[in-house]
């Protein structure tokens, strides 16, 4: 059991370096096709949708060969599409490309996720917590590394490949995982409706990656243009933003185990809801770096509590009850930063934080749904 546990926190390391390598490779594409705002903006939301389409496609997918077999495939197309995207050839191909790497990743996502169930379960303990932990540790592990590389004179096309080398030497310890004949009952080769409890789940999850996607792509603009911060100290409100997320899934078993699982999730949401009020409402740059570090250690615990939770939906099998959470999920990632756009756009950016703290708050009613 030691050795699956440690093989699944790899997988999630390795899909950490996936979706950080492609988040390096976007300002590249920006700057090499003289692309704006607006554009890349449009592009971007190829990525998303690509993702969002497939979810229920990859829980087909892994009922009919497995969850360990998906992982297997998914991560080693993803090798292929990382040098492929920083190499396209024009934006039209590079849309194209994000396209797939967008469906691709959502179906890898799924099948993760999957897996990390299935071996939670065996093992009797709380364990996604510390499964996405690892995520975000690759994450920031690559973003580590991308500096490194690029100071030394590197390209971000190595980079690529670097990262793909990465995943594939990762890949060489994937027969350590959960085999299909050990893996979740198997499930009928359809789609199913999610029922209204996955629905509870997947809007909350909605709710959890918006709230991710909002602070990953406007706390640094928040942080320069209404409180003034220099644009390197403005980066440090992603960076809290990130460092207090990795930190709360590092210790997220440990705490659902000692609160239970509803708890941990009310508390969450709480802080997360405080760190929003924080940095929106105090006028300083240093109470906004603080706020969106709060917001990272509340919503850190939200997606492993709601996956797990995804996995054990009375009435569904994890095949069809995971994809349908995940893809709702996915769809706040990606409407969420275009929502906080609109809003700011007519209201301010502050407004637009605090419309996502409403609904993050919603949440807080629906956390016995996680237990």
């Amino acid at each position: 059991m030691r050795g699956k546990l440690w093989t699944v926190r790899l997988v999630f390391f390795l899909a950490g370096i996936g979706i950080s390598v492609w988040a390096i490779v976007v300002p590249y594409i920006k700057i090499h096709f003289n692309l704006g705002d607006g554009v890349l903006g449009l592009i971007l939301l190829a990525g998303g949708a690509g993702g969002v389409s497939v979810m229920p496609l990859a829980g087909i997918a892994v009922a009919r060969w497995g969850s360990r077999n998906c992982i297997i495939g998914t991560a080693m197309l993803m090798c292929l599409l990382l040098p492929a995207l920083s190499a396209a050839p024009s934006p039209l191909a590079f849309t194209g490309l994000l396209f797939v790497y967008g469906a691709n990743f959502g179906a890898l996502d799924v099948a993760i996720n999957a897996q990390g169930a299935v071996v939670e379960a065996l093992s009797g303990r709380l364990q996604m917590s510390g499964f996405h932990a690892c995520y975000s540790l690759g994450t920031l592990a690559v973003a580590l590394l991308a500096s490194l590389v690029l100071k030394l004179g590197g390209t971000v096309p190595s980079l690529c490949l670097v990262g793909a080398a990465m995943v594939l030497v990762g890949l060489t310890q994937s027969f350590r995982l959960v085999p299909r004949n050990g893996d979740a009952p198997p499930a009928a080769q359809r789609f199913v409706r999610p029922n209204r409890q996955a629905l509870v789940l997947g809007l909350c999850c909605y709710a959890a990656f918006m709230t991710e996607g909002a602070c990953t792509d406007w706390s640094a603009i928040f942080l320069r243009f209404s409180r003034g911060m220099a644009i390197d100290g403005a980066t440090l409100g992603y960076a809290a933003f990130a460092v207090m997320m990795t930190v709360a899934r590092l210790t997220g078993d440990r705490l659902a185990t000692r609160l239970g699982q509803a708890a941990l999730m009310r508390l969450g949401v709480a802080l997360g809801v405080v760190g929003f009020a924080l940095a929106v409402l105090v006028n300083s740059g240093l109470a906004g770096v603080i706020g969106f570090g709060l917001v990272g250690f509340g919503t850190g615990n939200m997606a492993p509590l709601l996956f797990s939770a995804a996995a054990r939906v009375p009435g569904m099998v994890a095949h069809h009850s995971m994809p349908a959470v995940v893809a709702i999920g996915y769809a706040g990632f990606l409407t969420g930063p275009v929502m906080i756009g609109l809003v700011s756009s007519h209201f301010g950016l502050g407004a637009a934080f605090g419309v996502d703290a409403v609904l993050l708050a919603l949440t807080f009613f629906a956390a016995n749904s996680v237990a």
